[in-house]
């Protein structure tokens, strides 16, 4: 049985991207969403942002994009679906391509699942954000409460799933060193692949940057990491990379 359409009126090769809201400093709070948003504005796709709470795609998640009337799931798949219909080449060659998977499969893979662990130092404050926006005041603190706890158990099961159990700062030494390997490949570069950025930059920027722009009052490892002078170079890397795929549109909520 084909997905309910949420836009019948739709227009010609238009996504219609279906996300999270964002805040004053991130366009989403989901860093799933920043990265198909990402991916569009890379490539100047047409796309109309469609924020929501209530709405799931198929797989009963978000983000999900409506492209000619068909609907496509989970943010891997969108990405593959846009530069298979559009034609989009993701890096410059064979070679490129290669590096710029095993790239994306490592932020996706290992490095996403540190920085989860480390939301969960954070994650009230994150929860309160969402919360906000869907329950009235009196019960922000009491339902923020529930569901942080409910999350960070969550999380802590789907990363020793992924990656195995240590302590904290075992997590904590991985991820520097995530990090700091990123930041040797990166090198003299302007950005992960060279000259301009490409799909993996775009990883990087939904999944690093998104946590450490996210909630910038709400610090972490991963804001102590990337404000360090081991890791200045990067942080300009981060920067420079949000200014060039977003412009000043990385704090539209709308």
């Amino acid at each position: 049985m084909a997905p309910s359409l949420q836009v019948r009126d739709f227009k010609k090769d238009v996504v219609y991207l279906f996300q999270f809201p964002g805040n004053e400093t991130a366009s989403s709070m989901s860093p799933y969403c920043v990265k198909v948003e990402a991916f569009c504005r890379l490539h100047n796709l047409k796309f109309e942002r469609r924020n929501t709470f209530s709405e799931r795609g198929d797989n009963g998640l978000l983000p999900f994009i409506e492209l000619n009337g068909v609907q496509i799931c989970e943010s891997q798949v969108i990405l593959n679906r846009l530069a298979e219909h559009f034609g989009l080449k993701n890096y410059e060659d064979a070679r490129a391509e290669g590096i710029g998977h095993s790239l994306e499969r490592m932020i996706e893979n290992h490095t996403l699942h540190l920085l989860r662990i480390d939301l969960n130092r954070t994650l009230p404050d994150l929860v309160k954000v969402i919360v906000k926006q869907r329950v009235p005041g009196f019960a922000v603190d009491a339902v923020s409460s529930l569901g942080a706890s409910y999350m960070r158990k969550k999380t802590r099961g789907g990363v020793k799933d992924a990656i195995g159990q240590f302590t904290a700062e075992e997590y904590d030494k991985m991820l520097r060193n995530d990090m700091i390997q990123l930041q040797n490949v990166l090198g003299a570069n302007q950005f992960l692949m060279g000259a301009s950025p490409t799909r993996v930059d775009c990883l990087a920027l939904a999944h690093i940057g998104h946590s450490y722009f996210r909630l910038p009052q709400s610090r972490s490892y991963i804001h102590e990491l990337v404000d360090s002078a081991e890791l200045s170079v990067f942080k300009q890397y981060l920067e420079r990379t949000v200014k060039t795929i977003f412009g000043d549109n990385f704090n539209n909520k709308e």
